[in-house]
């Protein structure tokens, strides 16, 4: 899945991380995913990320993302502009 996000909360890359690192922390510990920021390295007010996960169904798999989602729409100062899902 690939996420692109406003971070409407950052005027630095030092906010931005201080936003983007908890929620990442958080999402690989509870949901065992791989995540990596794909783009927006230098715009402090975005960034994409992708998540990657494995599981014996594309039913879990589904599950497992929308459960992701919506995690991000409660971080304070992360909002989501755009997101695509590919099942391979």
């Amino acid at each position: 899945m690939k996420v692109k996000f406003l971070i409407p909360g950052a005027n630095s890359l030092k906010d931005k991380r201080s936003i983007l690192q908890p929620f990442i922390h958080g999402i690989r510990n509870n949901y065992n995913v791989s995540i990596n920021e794909l783009d927006g390295d230098d715009d402090p007010r975005s960034a994409t990320l992708g998540f990657a996960h494995i599981a014996k169904s594309s039913d879990l798999n589904h599950k497992k993302l929308a459960q992701i989602v919506d995690e991000a729409a409660k971080v304070k100062n992360l909002q989501i502009e755009r997101q695509s899902t590919e099942v391979l």
